[in-house]
């Protein structure tokens, strides 16, 4: 099974997916994010991220490994179809569920400010704009089309058990 976590800046993708992964037998985090911190950056930075994500999870299946819990932002529908395409290429039988992370937008901001006090560089400004512009992305129509809405305002043990019992697992 893949998960994927979808959400803008600060709502709690990352937070999730380590918790969904520690509770989860088999389970390898892949973290978009991280997967795509080069410098300098690739060219079509999402080409690479799908590219490097299907190249990890052929990988780790191989050597025994069930699940993958992938957090990153997807903007559009296209984008997560194509991820979703070389996926199923790889393994047309693997469950693919694509989850849209939701909080109310003050919650969000919070979430940004107290992270802050965890980085050597104030970027506060910066996430903040960044997370309205995502927002307005991801929320913006209101169609399951970037996810199924997931609303992670409780505490990360509620939400994978909440999570895990949507999946049946």
């Amino acid at each position: 099974m893949i998960i994927l976590l979808n959400g803008p800046l600060g709502i709690g993708k990352s937070t999730l997916a380590e918790a969904l992964m520690e509770q989860m037998d088999g389970c390898v985090m892949l973290d978009g994010d991280h997967v795509v911190a080069l410098n300098p950056p690739p060219p079509d930075e999402l080409e690479y991220l799908h590219t490097t994500l299907t190249l990890l999870i052929q990988h780790h299946q191989a050597r025994g490994y069930r699940h993958f819990v992938i957090n990153h932002i997807w903007r559009t529908p296209d984008e997560l179809e194509d991820l979703h395409g070389r996926i199923k290429k790889l393994d047309p039988t693997i469950d693919i569920h694509c989850f849209l992370l939701t909080l109310p937008l003050e919650e969000n901001l919070r979430r940004i400010h107290i992270r802050q006090g965890a980085r050597a560089i104030d970027e506060q400004d910066f996430e903040q704009a960044t997370v309205m512009e995502e927002r307005a992305i991801l929320l913006g129509d209101g169609s399951h089309s970037l996810g199924e809405p997931f609303d992670v305002s409780g505490s990360p043990e509620v939400l994978v058990t909440t999570l895990l019992t949507r999946l049946g697992i």
